[in-house]
């Protein structure tokens, strides 16, 4: 196969600092054309990357003859209306994170790439970076037993410090993103935890709360979580803690794995005394960046024609999961959640 072309929809800052360099960089694809609603912004993105081609209608990119796949980079309530128009026209899609603001839509996204026989990935970045895949590793080796408890955080200043619109981002507006940092980092965490376990949320109920005055969505979180085998655990969420805090630690019947103490650090100790650290560096860009995997994972995937590790259906019960944990109510096996806004 030769060069996957590629259109990305939406210029905003994850397909700036990402999806676009990530595409350039990769030598199994190329950037035919992007497209954001902003017309200026389409143009100067595409100058700045060297881009052919520039539309505010996403039309031109999913109608174009020349474009096998298409990033999806748009608020979150594009998703699946973007996701779907572009399926049905034959194109393999990524689309960022959450994967769509209702169950219904995620269920239509997924019949919708069985139906045209494409791809369908969701940007889960936390899957492909170097030190959680190590993390796997070493829960699957057994060292630490049966994982029976976990804790996992995922805080940060908020999306008002480096999306492109800043303190008017869309990412604070219900209206637009559907919900806020349980949305933004809440499911990647779900999804983190139930791949690093080789399980599934069985239960969770949340609390969230509103600080910030700006915003009209929830800006920190909690969450509890009892899972399939047992383990039992806590996701905490932030927009307020510019400090930051990625720490996830995991608690076996042999010993304690902690991560996101240090940028690529591993500790790991076990109940007989002994004690170990590693660390595992990311892979970088040429431009000094962390390269997220997402990008490469998705063009082998659509060129191999398998189905990638983050594929709509991989992720289906990670969004169940979350719409429950935004809902704020127990969530069991076989109830059907839904979004309230």
């Amino acid at each position: 196969m030769s060069k996957l072309r590629v259109g990305v929809i939406g210029c905003g800052k994850i397909a700036q600092v990402r999806h676009i360099p990530e595409y350039l960089a990769c030598p199994d694809a190329e950037v035919i054309a992007v497209c954001d609603a902003n017309p200026a912004r389409a143009a100067a993105v595409a100058s700045t990357f060297g881009i052919a081609r520039a539309a505010s209608d996403y039309q031109e990119i999913i109608s174009a003859e020349d474009i096998d796949a298409v990033s999806v980079c748009t608020p979150n309530n594009l998703h699946a209306p973007l996701s779907l128009a572009a399926l049905s026209a034959g194109k393999h899609v990524l689309v960022e994170k959450p994967m769509a603001l209702t169950w219904s839509e995620c269920l239509k996204m997924t019949e919708a790439a069985r139906k045209h026989q494409k791809i369908l990935m969701v940007g889960m970045n936390q899957r492909f970076l170097p030190l959680y895949r190590r993390v796997k590793e070493i829960v699957a080796s057994g060292q630490l037993g049966a994982i029976r408890q976990f804790s996992s955080n995922f805080h940060h200043g908020g999306p008002e410090g480096w999306s492109v619109e800043g303190a008017n981002s869309w990412f604070t507006r219900r209206r637009d993103a559907g919900f806020g940092v349980i949305g933004d980092l809440g499911v990647h965490k779900i999804d983190l935890i139930q791949w690093l376990l080789h399980d599934e949320v069985g239960e969770v109920s949340s609390y969230s709360a509103t600080f910030a005055p700006h915003r009209d969505v929830e800006d920190a979180a909690v969450m509890a979580l009892r899972m399939k085998k047992g383990a039992v655990g806590t996701i905490h969420l932030s927009w307020n803690n510019p400090l930051q805090d990625h720490r996830t630690v995991l608690y076996g019947e042999r010993g304690v794995l902690m991560v996101g103490e240090t940028i690529c650090g591993i500790t790991v100790n076990t109940f007989d005394g002994k004690q170990w650290e590693e660390e595992v560096p990311p892979v970088l860009r040429t431009d000094g960046l962390v390269n997220s995997g997402v990008i490469n994972h998705f063009v082998e995937s659509v060129r191999g024609g398998q189905q990638p590790e983050s594929s709509g259906e991989a992720v289906l019960h990670a969004m169940r999961v979350f719409f429950a944990a935004a809902n704020g109510g127990a969530f069991l096996q076989g109830e059907e959640p839904e979004r309230s806004v």
